[in-house]
This record gives structure tokens, C-alpha cells and sequence, in this order.
């Protein structure tokens, strides 16, 4: 079966090495020629544990990738994975790339090929838009185009391992779509999970996502209220998960990442009941105002002890699995709004690519060095990495008074003779 997969981000080159290893022909296309010629050279445009060398091992073999298709290969199914960013303007979703992705076959096309969505969709775009365009193309009633929305589920960092192992969801819309849907996916997970319609399908995707960012904005709401009545939340949140399986707060953080930002105003893009778009958009809300709580401790600080320069590592938008995804990073966020001071900011990350760092601050690719001569040093993820620090050093580094802000608690304070005076989330507003 030959395989055409459109977009060749976090979604589609995973998906692409794994459906290859798994022996199906992979025909890959990128438009962007700096993530195309990286891939050529079996190199991914982002990190994640172990894709470098599964890439090298299909390349040319089973993979093949290109800026476009070509007639002589035959296309079984075609696989959108492409991004539906929001409207800068309206929180709207923009569905361009999508209409773009079905033009990258269309004259190839002939209405006997599945056509799979795995991007995240506003409720009802799949069949409304996708499949009558489809259908527009070849002439062949709406209700028998062959399509799937089969969403993509995989945590960044260990994706290759996830979509072997995660059941796969499948909306379709006709027998056919399913029959044939299920054939593909039974070669890369052994359980299938149908849902009776496409819509089903897109709510799924949008369901988790959401509820992870509810979730957490509970764990940043608790802690918020903790600290109302003098009281470290992190600390009390811990305390009240312990041994006790009817608790699983979410530990207080921040809250981003190229799903997680925009994936609540998708769902409530058409949902008509005011109350249940207050609710979703509110956790939204709350997530984000945990960068403006950061940013005021910050510039407090700054005034207080005439600083004007700090240092902030932990850029990506999480630090554990391991990913140098930048994209919706809360990271990101608060260095934009720190830079409308005079403020000047050294950046660090474990992984993220140094020429992208270079484009948001002056960057270091040493903690060490980041540190030296620094009155503040701020830690945003919570890479592990940190856990093995020479926390001494950083010390000796720094200078009066040694603020650290330690959004996660990372750092090892178990040796209570540091000089660093450490604020962590839990206490951040005491």
C-alpha cells in the first residue's frame, strides 16, 4: 500500500517513519525546503528520541520525500497532518493549510483514494469542507467519498513509541472509509477504536487535549488559593496526591505547547452554549494568566534590586518527554512580554535549536555561562537535566542577591546552606 502523508512536522514525519518501518510505502512531501533538505539528509527538523536514527533506516527505502508528488506513484491514501493555527485576530481556527493540503493532490485524485485527516479540526470541518471538496474534485456523491478522520494522540518525545501502542481512534464517513482505515492502522497499533462518525472523531481529539488543560488549571487554581492564606500550594498539593488515589491534582505549571494553546478555542469555535464556552475558555484563561503572574515577580524584583539583565533557561514549552518544540511555548510568551522593558535577557535550552533561540534573545548554550555574573536566573520547564545540575556552581556564579525562580521545582534544594534565594510556583505569590 503506498502511503502519501502531507505536512512533514511532529505529526507527519513520526507517523511517516513508523507506517515505513512498518512496511508500507511512504511517499512524504514538505514545502518548507530548510525542513525538507534536513530530512533528506536524515536529519529531523525537531528532537525526538530516536526519530534521527529510524529516519536514516527507511530514507530511501520505504520513505520517500519531496515538496510534491509525482504521477508515477500511485497514492492508496492520502494523510493530512498539517496545522490549524488561530486567527491572530478572532481566536478563529484557520483552516487555509488544509484546503492547501487536499490542492497538493488534486490533480492526481480520482475519488478511489482515502483521504485521512489526522490535523485538529473544528467540529464538523471534515465533512463540511474536506469531503465536499473532495467530492467537487472528482465528481462522486459526498456520501461516498472516502474518507477518515483518524486524530493523532502521541505525546512529543516519545511519539514513535506512542503510535504502536495507543489505540487509534477511526470516524469515517461510509463503510468503505472505515474498512479501508482500519487496514492501514492495523499495521502500526494493535487496537483500532471506531467511532460512528467523523464528528465523533474530531470531538475525541479535541476532548483530550481540553480536559488536559482543565486539569491543570485546576492544579494552578489551588495553588493560587493555597497561597491566599500564606500557604505554599505546591507543597499542599503534593501533600494532598500522597498515597491517596482519589487525588491526582496537577501539579502547578505552565501550560502551552502547540496543541494546548489553541485547542480549547477550536472546540468552542461552534459550540452554541455561552456557559460551556465560559467554562472551557475560562481554565484557558487561567493557564495563561500564570505567564502574567511570572512576569510581575519578575519586574517586581528588577525594581527592587535595579537589575538589568536576568537569565532564563528552559525555553521549550515542556521540558519532560524531552522536546525542543518552541511552538505555543509559554516560555516564548513571557520573554515577549519581558521584552517590552528595557530588560536585557540571556536564554538558554537543553535542546531547542540554538539558530531559533538566536531569533527570540541572546543565547547560550551552556547553564554555567548563562548564569555568571547574573542577580536572577529563571527556569521555566522542567527538563531533568536540571536535576543533575551543579547547583553550587550556579551559585558561585551568581551574584547578590541570587534570585531564582524555579517555576518547577527542579533544582536540588536538599543542601539547605545555598545563598540562592528560590521562589518556586508554590510560593511565587506569598
Amino acid at each position: 500500500m503506498n502511503i502519501g502523508i502531507i505536512g512533514l512536522g511532529y505529526v507527519g514525519l513520526t507517523l511517516s517513519v513508523v507506517a515505513a518501518k512498518r512496511g508500507m510505502n511512504v511517499f512524504g512531501i514538505e514545502k518548507d525546503k530548510t525542513i525538507l533538505k534536513s530530512i533528506k539528509n536524515k536529519k529531523a527538523h525537531f528532537f525526538e528520541k530516536g526519530l534521527d536514527n529510524a529516519l536514516a533506516n527507511v530514507l530511501g527505502n520505504t520513505l520517500h520525500v519531496s515538496d510534491k508528488f509525482d504521477k508515477k506513484n500511485k497514492i492508496d491514501c492520502y494523510v493530512i497532518t498539517v496545522g490549524t493555527p488561530l486567527e491572530s485576530n478572532s481566536s478563529a481556527p484557520n483552516i487555509n493549510y488544509i484546503i492547501e493540503a487536499v490542492d497538493a493532490f488534486s490533480k492526481f485524485y480520482t475519488g478511489s483514494e482515502l483521504v485521512i485527516l489526522r490535523s485538529t479540526v473544528p467540529v464538523g470541518i471534515t465533512k463540511k469542507v474536506v469531503v465536499t471538496h473532495l467530492s467537487d474534485l472528482c465528481g462522486i456523491k459526498s456520501e461516498d467519498i472516502l474518507t477518515a478522520f483518524c486524530p493523532e494522540r502521541t505525546v512529543e518525545g516519545d511519539a514513535l513509541n506512542e503510535l504502536t501502542e495507543i489505540p487509534q481512534i477511526i470516524g469515517a464517513n461510509n463503510d468503505a472509509s472505515y474498512a479501508l482505515a482500519e487496514k492501514i492502522f492495523r499495521k502500526i497499533t494493535p487496537t483500532i477504536l471506531k467511532v460512528p462518525s467523523l464528528e465523533a472523531a474530531e470531538l475525541i481529539k479535541l476532548f483530550n487535549n481540553t480536559y488536559r488543560d482543565i486539569h491543570f488549571s485546576i492544579g494552578n487554581y489551588f495553588n493560587s488559593i493555597a497561597q491566599s492564606f500564606g500557604i505554599n500550594g505546591v507543597d499542599l498539593i503534593e501533600k494532598a496526591n500522597y498515597q491517596y488515589s482519589r487525588s491526582k491534582i496537577a501539579k502547578p505549571g505552565l501550560v502551552g505547547g502547540p496543541c494546548l494553546e489553541k485547542d480549547a478555542h477550536i472546540l468552542v469555535h461552534n459550540m452554541q452554549n455561552s456557559k460551556g464556552r465560559d467554562f472551557v475558555l475560562g481554565a484557558r484563561n487561567y493557564n495563561e494568566s500564570v505567564e502574567d503572574n511570572i512576569v510581575n515577580w519578575i519586574s517586581k524584583n528588577i525594581d527592587i534590586y535595579n537589575i538589568d539583565e536576568i537569565a532564563i533557561s528552559g525555553i521549550a514549552f515542556k521540558g519532560n518527554p524531552d522536546t525542543s518544540d518552541l511552538r505555543g511555548s509559554s516560555s516564548v510568551n513571557i520573554i515577549n512580554k519581558l521584552k517590552k522593558s528595557e530588560l536585557n535577557l540571556r536564554i538558554h535550552d537543553f535542546l531547542a535549536d540554538v539558530d531559533e533561540l538566536s531569533k527570540i534573545g541572546n543565547t547560550f548554550e551552556d547553564i554555567y555561562q548563562l548564569s555568571a555574573d547574573m542577580k536572577m536566573l529563571v527556569i521555566l520547564n522542567n527538563n531533568s537535566r536540571y536535576l543533575n545540575l551543579d547547583v553550587r556552581k550556579i551559585e558561585q556564579n551568581m551574584v547578590e542577591p541570587c534570585l531564582i525562580f524555579d517555576c518547577w521545582s527542579v533544582l536540588d534544594k536538599t543542601n539547605q546552606n545555598y545563598k540562592l534565594n528560590i521562589t518556586t510556583l508554590g510560593n511565587l505569590e506569598i
